[in-house]
């Protein structure tokens, strides 16, 4: 306990906030003296982008001076990737060197008239370059391919057979008009193909490259990581488009066909259009493809020259807050995200409600998740108050300090600021500095107690989503928004809860083996796995599951029974399969609602809660006079407390919480296990005992958090 009395006091800066500041690192005109005295951890920075970017040695010169000249006095460094966003393109650089590097996308479009064979048909082609032309039969049989009717001038002169049939054709293009590439806040440029091993080689070439030749030797030490910028797929229109568009490379073809046996442009009609054998298996089979292409591509090329340097990769990715948003700029941002070892995030608010949004993904928790699973234990945001800002508003400290908690309180420990604080004084920054580092010192002791996990349902959002023309590609169809929003759903429902969980996907659940009523992975142990919407999973995942029920691991279905395997695209008897358990209290079944809470989500019996808040007054809950929640489904609710629970290796555990409310709220901590408890507070370093009363294995502690306030809780 002295130990963390002392280190919670004068905890290390490094667990402070590092202000990005384009350029500012390079000498002679460094920020030093001033992120010094303000006890900042440090800075991110890089080069600065003058007309000589990347090649000005005048510049990289000045560069080095500064990263050393930071380090020198005791600060932590990272370097930022990018001339502007997102990150690939070296400020245009790679593609001016490399033109055959310019991201592409498939712009498809089904004619709609009905074609009635036999039949002569004439059609000119949509886009730059046709890579096929395709007969879709409307008694849902196979396409037929009609690319050889295609002519020396670009039009197709077919002959169709006998039947009804509607007229899709598929054409590669250069991804620029109303994508990310011409629409970023950063300027009109073209983009990199994230799925060209070589096209990411060449950036690196330009960047990380150049860093090493100055500052390897600071690599892991002063130096911590590369911080990469929302790297997309831009293969969606920012505004409404025209076509749905598909991610492509030239590639493709070949590697689509090795890897699953038949050709690509029957798993594009798939997507695209719904049609053809086998669908659902093809539209998974597309998407899981386009996934490990841009993971290993992409970010694992990034990550194996970090690694190889002593150094860690990391950066945000783009529009994480929606489930439908992963699959069109990832195929898989799980599969993309394992290849980060400090994955990160974009918060551009800091005002309380709306980082409380349930209508989006707890994109803090998503990605903090893979940090705890891979063991790292390492993730950061990229947050500010820039949302605010644009409508002309100046929030204050202590909403500031409210996006701290969020950030700690979901497990990202690592906070770089886009902040400007030019209307705070010195003491206040610095004692915001202060209270960071001393809750990254305490979220980082031991590891967080997630019993619980959350299944990420990707192979039901592959089936289910199509590529729209709508803006930010946004598909509105019932499937699409079941899935997607029952993942945002379920994750509030638990945090709601202060139930401490991680995401996991199929992987992990297969590699995990299943030892004394537990699903074991790596440093993590799971008693209940919830799975959200989940219609579509693979018949390996089903028997896993449902030996997980014989060993008593909790399953919690929400939304139904799965329903088609991800393997055939068919249904495989998933749901006689799990009936021999209904009824047991390691199994629960929820509907989805209609409204915006889970019913049925109270009290399951398998879904553990070692820690609960509890408020004083049941008056308060009824009526909203204070800040304590709700009364849903026949049980309080604290949903402006957020809660992260640590367990140290002696078996004591570090919770923090936090009021996201603007009310204050009174009650009670309950913690299984305890004994006496102490707080700590991040305010003034202090930790001091509080009256606990212990009876039937629970220790109960009063609690008073002030709007927006967070505290810590040391429970022996």
């Amino acid at each position: 306990m002295n130990k963390f009395e002392q280190s919670f006091q004068n905890p290390d800066r490094r667990y402070a906030i590092f202000p990005i500041i384009h350029g500012g690192v390079a000498a002679p005109n460094t920020y030093e003296e001033k992120i010094d005295s303000l006890g900042y951890a440090g800075i991110v920075g890089n080069v600065p982008y003058g007309r000589g970017y990347p090649n000005d040695e005048n510049e990289w010169k000045q560069t080095e001076q500064g990263f050393r000249s930071f380090v020198d006095k005791g600060m932590y460094t990272w370097i930022y990737d990018e001339k502007g966003y997102p990150s690939g393109s070296a400020g245009g650089a790679v593609i001016d060197e490399n033109p055959e590097f310019v991201a592409e996308g498939l712009y498809c479009y089904e004619y709609w008239r009905t074609l009635n064979g036999p039949m002569h048909y004439r059609s000119d082609v949509p886009g730059d370059k046709l890579f096929r032309a395709m007969l879709l039969p409307l008694d849902g049989g196979e396409a037929i391919d009609a690319t050889h009717f295609l002519n020396e001038k670009n039009t197709l002169h077919m002959e169709i057979p006998k039947g009804e049939y509607h007229l899709f054709m598929m054409s590669s293009r250069r991804l620029f008009d109303g994508t990310h590439a011409a629409e970023s806040y950063s300027e009109p440029r073209d983009y990199i193909s994230l799925n060209d091993k070589k096209a990411t080689e060449a950036f690196i070439s330009v960047t990380h490259d150049k860093y090493a030749e100055r500052l390897s030797d600071e690599f892991g030490k002063g130096v911590l990581a590369f911080f990469t910028d929302e790297p997309s797929l831009i293969s969606w229109n920012i505004r409404s488009g025209v076509y749905p568009i598909v991610p492509w490379h030239r590639d493709f073809p070949a590697e689509f066909m090795a890897a699953y046996g038949y050709p690509i442009e029957l798993a594009v009609v798939a997507v695209v259009t719904k049609r053809g054998p086998a669908y659902v298996k093809r539209r998974c089979d597309f998407w899981e493809f386009v996934g490990e292409s841009v993971a290993e591509n992409f970010f694992g090329t990034i990550q194996n020259w970090c690694r190889a340097h002593g150094l860690k990769s990391s950066g945000h990715l783009l529009e994480e807050e929606r489930l439908q948003a992963h699959v069109y700029n990832y195929g898989s941002l799980y599969k993309c995200v394992k290849r980060m070892d400090w994955p990160g995030i974009d918060q551009l608010d800091s005002e309380p409600q709306r980082l409380m949004n349930p209508h989006a993904i707890p994109i803090a928790r998503l990605l903090a998740s893979f940090a705890d699973i891979s063991g790292e234990n390492e993730s950061f945001t990229e947050f500010s108050d820039h949302s605010s800002r644009m409508e002309n508003k100046q929030i204050g400290m202590n909403w500031i300090r409210s996006s701290v908690n969020w950030h700690y309180a979901m497990g990202i420990n690592n906070l770089t600021s886009y902040y400007s604080f030019d209307n705070f004084s010195a003491e206040e920054i610095t004692e915001l500095n202060a209270y960071a580092a001393r809750l990254g010192y305490l979220i980082r002791q031991g590891k967080r107690d997630s019993k619980v996990a959350l299944f990420y349902p990707e192979a039901a959002i592959w089936a289910a989503y199509t590529p729209s023309v709508r803006e930010r590609a946004v598909d509105t169809s019932e499937d699409t928004m079941r899935v997607n929003d029952t993942f945002a759903k379920a994750s509030w429902e638990l945090l709601h809860r202060q139930i401490d969980f991680d995401y996991v996907d199929e992987q992990l659940l297969l590699d995990g083996e299943i030892k004394d009523g537990r699903l074991r992975y790596r440093a993590r142990e799971y008693e209940c796995i919830v799975f959200p919407a989940v219609h579509v999973i693979s018949i390996a995942a089903v028997d896993k599951m449902t030996a997980m029920l014989e060993a008593g691991i909790g399953i919690v279905l929400i939304g139904g029974f799965p329903l088609l395997a991800r393997d055939t695209g068919a249904d495989e008897g998933f749901y006689q399969k799990f009936s021999p358990y209904l009824g047991r209290k390691n199994f629960a079944v929820i509907p989805v609602a209609t409204g915006w809470t889970l019913p049925g989500m109270n009290n399951i019996p398998a879904i553990p809660r070692p820690v609960t808040v509890w408020p004083h007054n049941l008056d308060s809950v009824l009526t909203g006079a204070a800040g304590a929640g709700g009364y849903v489904d026949g049980e309080i609710i604290s949903e402006n407390i957020l809660s992260h629970t640590r367990v140290l290796e002696d078996g004591s555990r570090i919770i923090f919480l936090c009021n996201m409310g603007g009310k204050n709220y009174r009650g009670y901590l309950r913690v299984a296990g305890g004994n006496s408890v102490k707080t700590a507070n991040p305010l003034t370093g202090l930790i001091e005992p509080v009256h606990a009363k212990a009876e039937n294995g629970m220790v109960a502690a009063d609690i008073n958090l002030r709007p927006y306030d967070g505290f810590c809780y040391i429970v022996e």
